[in-house]
């Protein structure tokens, strides 16, 4: 009965709810992603009227291998590079380390950031921040008790570096591409219909986001706000994680992360437009005299 009552709230949303300035794929498309981000808010809201015990039964109903408490994994129990008492693998640290679940969510989760944000210098403000963030609640949070080569070489240098390096030239091939679109009907062969087809899922026009946050103090603070919200949300991963006993590999790890990218997708763009209509005058867009539906459901 709850799933059914979901369903119907989201196809009235996908009907009927505001649209973003985003077309692609399809209006109705960014229509449903706010309906489950409404649907994401009230169960957050229920949850925060719930102690942590019935919390935790709750999650049963979602998954029901949840409810089980787990051992959380601390990184920085041992820190040697060369660990020469151990007979299957003397880099055994390193071995462990680079074959993590979240060497893998490192580089997608920066590659997704760096499309939504397309600054550089940006990016990198958020991916030390994020380190300082862990160095802060490593006494709440075992999992952010991490060795120095850890956090500096292998999540800042490498990790993040690459995911950063591929996000921002995905960036710049959208930026230089030429967009022709021709309608459907009106493609002279197969293959044209459906490189079409498949474009329809690509940008409409690929905007640039000027930030530029020493602009002057205003444009500075609202800059360090995204920033602020941005590492709060990151940082609400690893404590619902810890609190709802969740462990990473678990598919709805997965699923809230893929739904906050679709909602962060509209909010930033939306948030950027905000700020540049104010001072730039986009054109082809309405101009943004308030805060966007989307930032403020995210908030």
């Amino acid at each position: 009965g709850v799933w059914a009552m979901i369903a119907v709230f989201l196809a009235y949303c996908t009907l009927q709810a505001p649209s973003t300035i985003l077309i692609r794929p399809h209006p109705a498309f960014w229509r449903l992603v706010h309906g489950l981000a409404v649907v994401y808010l009230v169960a957050l809201t229920f949850l925060l009227f719930q102690n942590r015990d019935d919390a935790r039964r709750f999650m049963k109903h979602l998954s029901p291998d949840l409810g089980v408490e787990l051992p959380e994994r601390s990184y920085g129990a041992d820190c040697r590079l060369y660990v020469p008492e151990n007979p299957k693998n003397k880099f055994i640290n390193i071995y462990e380390t680079l074959f993590d679940e979240f060497v893998v969510a490192h580089v997608l989760g920066w590659w997704g950031k760096a499309v939504m944000i397309r600054n550089q210098a940006l990016l990198w403000v958020l991916s030390i921040g994020f380190e300082l963030m862990e160095l802060t609640f490593r006494h709440m949070l075992p999992n952010f008790n991490e060795c120095w080569w850890d956090s500096i070489i292998l999540d800042i240098l490498i990790c993040n570096w690459f995911g950063i390096w591929a996000g921002m030239h995905t960036v710049r091939y959208f930026d230089g591409k030429t967009y022709e679109w021709v309608g459907l009907s009106r493609q002279p062969s197969i293959m044209g219909k459906v490189k079409r087809s498949l474009s329809q899922f690509t940008p409409a026009q690929w905007d640039k986001d000027q930030w530029q946050p020493f602009m002057g103090p205003l444009r500075f603070i609202q800059v360090l706000f995204l920033c602020v919200v941005f590492m709060m949300v990151e940082l609400n991963t690893f404590f619902l994680k810890f609190c709802l006993w969740i462990p990473p590999r678990n598919p709805l790890v997965v699923y809230r992360l893929i739904l906050w990218w679709l909602i962060a997708i509209p909010t930033i763009r939306e948030y950027n437009s905000y700020l540049q209509d104010r001072y730039f005058s986009v054109p082809l867009h309405k101009p943004a005299n308030k805060l966007s539906m989307h930032l403020l459901m995210e908030l």
